[in-house]
This record gives structure tokens, C-alpha cells and sequence, in this order.
């Protein structure tokens, strides 16, 4: 595949509510904006199956966009720590 350039740019909305000092603050992600600028001498066509291939082998946007589990443990001076 003949490609230029290429260039990625991934900009992330988050915010925070609440208080630590109270123990009500949360985290939120509103979201991710990715922008993809290419320069090839290919077929858009190719280029729009080179970008859908690239997204369904990104681990980070599969993570992000789906209901991946996610795990913790956690320990204090080498014992457990109870999870709240």
C-alpha cells in the first residue's frame, strides 16, 4: 500500500465531580474524537478499508468502546486489602 503521510490525533473529553474530602468524586469520560488524516495515491475506497481494518485490531478502542471486565487486588504490607 502506498501511503504518504498519515496522522492521528485522539483528543479525550473527561471531567470530575465532586469531592475527595467528602468521598463522593467521580470520574467521567464524555468521550474521544479520533481524526485521521491521510495522504496516498490509493482509492478512497482502500483507504476507508485500511481505517476500518486499523479500528477492529485497536485494543484501546475495543477496551474503551465495549464491556471489557476489568479486575482489581489490592494489598496493604503484603496482605489483602478488602475491596470496597
Amino acid at each position: 500500500m502506498n501511503i504518504q503521510k498519515e496522522i492521528v490525533k485522539v483528543t479525550a473529553h473527561f471531567r470530575e465531580q465532586g469531592s475527595v474530602l467528602r468521598g463522593d468524586a467521580e470520574a467521567f469520560c464524555d468521550g474521544f474524537e479520533i481524526e485521521i488524516q491521510v495522504e496516498s495515491g490509493e482509492s478512497p475506497e482502500t483507504i476507508r478499508d485500511l481505517i476500518r481494518l486499523a479500528r477492529q485490531m485497536c485494543f484501546t478502542e475495543v477496551a474503551l468502546s465495549g464491556q471489557t471486565p476489568v479486575t482489581l487486588s489490592a494489598s496493604l504490607n503484603g496482605a489483602p486489602l478488602d475491596q470496597p
